[in-house]
């Protein structure tokens, strides 16, 4: 991507009024970009607790196109959309994204297959096909952590984006078959795609200390790693034109490696969810 506004400076992150973290330009004096001079970024599950705090965080940074099944009347600028069905209504809109973001998915790791068939696969499938026609550059997944939890109760050694995958169950089998579905049209088209596998954010505050255990602890994703890291995930030359990476925050003792993250995408991690803890 070549029209990154400003990498963001890992040191002058700071909250905004709602609790939401932002990502100000390099310059912490500057005025936000003018209308006709911001990308423009496509968010899928614009709706969602992910969505709705990337969207408080480039509000001002980004011209936003968003996405969602269940949006409602109290949201105009919120497209109504069923991925998982072919229409020119949604698909054309990615004509005016410099980059996407595909977050919709049925979310429910415990959901049986057929509920994931359409919103996980079909749908991955439908967004990439849009991507290709509207000749986006980049495209960010979010795939999860799910994909690798097999490994959770084999072993305390790393679980690092090298290691063959090994879901849990349906819900991590979706994710893991968007990460295919990317790698094979990345391969075939002009298009980077980036799968983060976010660990575990939780809705609203997402407070380390009301995770339930150690496992939950050493995949926690704060709200501003989980912000930087999907912008770094967007802005970032890639070697190859298909990453894998781990979405973590920097938790001390965590069996989730972040340093394919740091090293190919310059995700600088500030948070950790055992600091205070002996």
């Amino acid at each position: 991507m070549t029209n990154d506004p400003g990498r963001p400076d890992p040191e002058g992150r700071s909250p905004v009024p709602n609790g939401y973290p932002c990502l100000p330009l390099i310059d912490p004096e500057a005025e936000a970009l003018d209308v006709g001079d911001r990308p423009t970024v496509l968010i899928t599950g614009a709706c969602g607790h992910i969505g709705r705090k990337l969207r408080a965080a480039w509000v001002d940074r980004y011209d936003l196109i968003l996405l969602d099944r269940n949006a409602g009347p109290d949201e105009p600028d919120v497209i109504a959309a069923d991925l998982a069905e072919q229409h020119d209504e949604w698909m054309g809109t990615f004509h005016n994204a410099d980059a996407v973001v595909h977050l919709a998915a049925n979310p429910d790791p415990l959901a049986p297959w057929p509920e994931l068939v359409g919103p996980n696969v079909d749908a991955m499938a439908n967004v990439l096909h849009a991507a290709v026609l509207g000749a986006v550059e980049r495209f960010v997944f979010a795939s999860s952590s799910h994909t690798m939890w097999g490994y959770k109760d084999d072993g305390d050694g790393p679980i690092s984006e090298d290691l063959s995958p090994r879901p849990d169950g349906p819900y991590g089998a979706s994710k893991l078959m968007g990460e295919r579905l990317g790698r094979s049209f990345s391969s075939a088209f002009d298009l980077a795609f980036v799968g983060v596998r976010i660990g575990w954010v939780q809705p609203g505050s997402n407070r380390a200390e009301t995770l339930p255990d150690d496992w939950a602890r050493g995949l926690w994703l704060s709200d501003r790693d989980l912000v930087h890291l999907v912008e770094c995930a967007i802005w970032a030359d890639l070697d190859d034109g298909f990453l894998i990476v781990n979405g973590v925050s920097r938790n001390r003792g965590s069996r989730w490696p972040v340093r394919r993250a740091v090293e190919a995408l310059g995700f600088d991690p500030l948070d950790d969810a055992f600091a205070g803890s002996p």
